[in-house]
């Protein structure tokens, strides 16, 4: 048994309330990546001015690292945002275009899968970053405080 058109149109708002949330979750997301990498990039330097100079400091090459690791997230998350907004006219080309349905399908795949991975190499990246600040900071604050 079929479903009935107004099923059918149920389902076309239900699917279309989802892409609205995915388009705010990934706006979210973006905005709050930026927001934490630049506020740990922000508080290390607090930290370096008021607590543990670098002079005083020790293992150095932590926070450096960490700095590098969330500036790589900073630019991932830029690049990303930058592809996304590529693809979508992209997409919007290829269905004025009017390619086949299949090809649309797996060029959009293809465009998201991009997108995905920078994503989720930017959560790796900005986890890595606060790991190794972390670390720099407790035995900093140890040593020094």
């Amino acid at each position: 048994m079929g479903k009935t058109e107004e099923e059918i149109e149920q389902w076309k708002e239900y699917r279309l309330s989802i892409l609205e949330q995915k388009g705010k979750s990934d706006d979210d997301f973006e905005k709050y990546i930026t927001f934490i990498a630049s506020g740990g990039l922000a508080l290390t330097l607090t930290f370096i001015n008021e607590i543990s100079p670098l002079k005083e400091s020790i293992y150095v090459w932590t926070i450096v690292v960490g700095w590098f690791f969330l500036a790589a997230t900073l630019f991932l998350n830029l690049l990303s945002h930058f592809l996304s907004s590529q693809y979508n006219e992209k997409t919007i080309q290829n269905i004025d275009e009017e390619i086949d349905y299949e090809t649309l399908l797996k060029n959009i795949e293809i465009r998201n899968k991009v997108i995905s991975n920078l994503n989720l190499t930017s959560i790796i990246l900005l986890g890595l970053g606060i790991i190794m600040i972390l670390t720099f900071t407790t035995i900093n604050a140890y040593n020094n405080g």
